[in-house]
């Protein structure tokens, strides 16, 4: 597995041409979740690429986790926004998960995802504390924008902690958990393949033993572990989509025109166009600085990169969704065919600037650090 993973760009760019891409327009449409293509990564070892390499898997890093979502994202968000919920749910489990679960996230087996947002709260504050009794713990929540909720094998989840001292407490809850109510389909606007629902549990049960870390450590555990990548990689499948806007915009201002557009100008010869054109560049320009700025700030001095990273979460959830409308206006009535996929990367653009953690979240987080307030108080 490890050979695999070390390999993991030749095997990404020919699953993502020969899988991923020719899905998509389906899984958008049908609001299908990529299993073929979650199947094929595994395989490839790409779901393993971040766990350590003494379990089987690639031993691979944030920077490379960034490269796989964007390179995803400019063929199918749905399909890069589940890897994103899982690369971030695996920083958590890379650190205190058994060696067997490990072991099968590396070999492709297992998918995890993120359950720490909840409706009407703040994010990584949940609001329920759990009961214990005789060695099992009911969780109660209504988790807000889970990813591939209902698809995936298992969900790090969060809590008020069981006893008096600390905020929260990290859970790894299985699918197979009993009293998690999932929806049995949501029609979303965008994303709609990556099977982002809000789940209730009335309650969860889970053993003790699945308490990920120390109890009321989660808040910490969250902080350092999950949110250095749910920043990053939130902003990798931003550039992924801006990267895809930007590429198709180029190609219909430059390629053969309408018959009905004849009595007009080449686009290319509108300035208008093109001051477009050049905005929407220079945005992915600087989204792309920004997210290689950042990620190695996280690996020099993981300590002192949240700042950078709140920062690129709220700029490139904003330019996302900037460059998307550009593109819309720039191509005009091409932007909606099903085969330029303009006008689906504009719906998921908007969807992915929510989430775990939204980017207007981001921004107030960034607020609290400049007025010197705590950032989840």
């Amino acid at each position: 597995m490890t050979g695999r993973a070390g390999n993991h760009r030749t095997g990404l760019d020919r699953i993502v041409r020969t899988v991923v891409e020719p899905a998509a327009h389906e899984v958008d449409g049908l609001g299908r979740f990529p299993r073929p293509a979650i199947n094929a990564l595994g395989r490839a070892g790409i779901l393993g690429l971040t766990v350590p390499a003494g379990c089987g898997g690639g031993g691979h890093g944030l920077g490379e986790a960034v490269q796989v979502v964007t390179r995803v994202a400019r063929a199918c968000g749905s399909t890069a926004a589940v890897l994103l919920s899982h690369f971030a749910a695996v920083a958590v489990l890379s650190r205190h998960a058994p060696p067997d679960l490990l072991r099968d996230i590396a070999a492709g087996r297992h998918l995890s995802t993120l359950a720490l947002a909840e409706a009407g709260g703040r994010p990584f504050v949940p609001a329920e504390r759990p009961h214990e009794h005789g060695g099992v713990v009911d969780l109660r929540a209504r988790k807000d924008w889970v990813t591939a909720a209902g698809e995936a094998d298992s969900y790090v989840w969060s809590s008020r902690a069981v006893g008096a001292s600390g905020a929260s407490t990290l859970w790894l809850v299985p699918a197979s958990a009993p009293g998690m109510c999932i929806p049995a389909a949501v029609d979303g606007g965008g994303l709609r393949g990556s099977a982002t629902a809000t789940i209730t549990a009335d309650p969860v049960r889970v053993p003790v033993s699945a308490m990920l870390g120390e109890d009321g450590a989660g808040v910490d555990l969250a902080l350092t572990a999950a949110l250095p990548w749910l920043l990053a990689l939130n902003a990798a499948l931003a550039l992924g989509l801006m990267e895809s806007v930007v590429q198709r915009s180029v190609e219909c201002v430059n390629g053969p025109q309408p018959s009905w557009a004849r009595w007009q100008g080449p686009p290319s010869r509108q300035p208008e166009i093109r001051a477009d054109l050049a905005r929407m560049q220079t945005k992915l320009d600087t989204i792309r600085l920004l997210l290689a700025d950042a990620v190695q700030a996280a690996w020099r001095q993981p300590a002192d990169a949240q700042c950078g990273l709140l920062r690129l979460r709220a700029a490139a959830g904003e330019s996302a969704v900037q460059v998307a409308e550009l593109g819309m206006k720039v191509c005009g009535q091409f932007a909606f065919r099903a085969d330029s996929g303009i006008e689906r990367r504009f719906r998921d653009a908007h969807t992915a600037s929510y989430g775990q953690l939204p980017a207007d979240t981001a921004l107030d987080h960034l607020g609290r650090m400049l007025c010197g307030l705590p950032l989840l108080a």
